[in-house]
């Protein structure tokens, strides 16, 4: 397992050799810090929301979660997620670490 953890949720509540399962909760306005994953991951919204994923490069984009939706992600590059609703925003991320690149 790596030395190093980057921080892409709030709260890490679980991890092993073959996952990483984190929470996320932003309230409105609020954005994580600049981070990258190193490997594959699936979200689940825990509440609706709107919030903008901004790349290091300045691109991005916006969406819109519905509650229990889950979607997936390969890892990709730099980023932040951004709350942009009205509401608290939440989502729990597992990381797969079978496909750290």
């Amino acid at each position: 397992m790596q030395e190093h953890i980057e921080q892409v949720g709030t709260k890490l509540v679980y991890s092993d050799d073959r996952v990483r399962v984190w929470v996320l909760e932003l309230d409105p306005g609020e954005e994580t810090i600049i981070h990258q994953h190193p490997c594959d991951y699936v979200y689940v919204a825990t509440e609706s929301g709107r919030a903008e994923t901004v790349h290091k490069d300045g691109t991005g984009y916006v969406g819109e979660d519905k509650l229990g939706e889950a979607v997936y992600h390969e890892a990709g590059q730099p980023h932040l997620l951004r709350n942009i609703g009205d509401g608290h925003y939440s989502n729990i991320i597992v990381e797969l670490l079978a496909t750290t690149r």
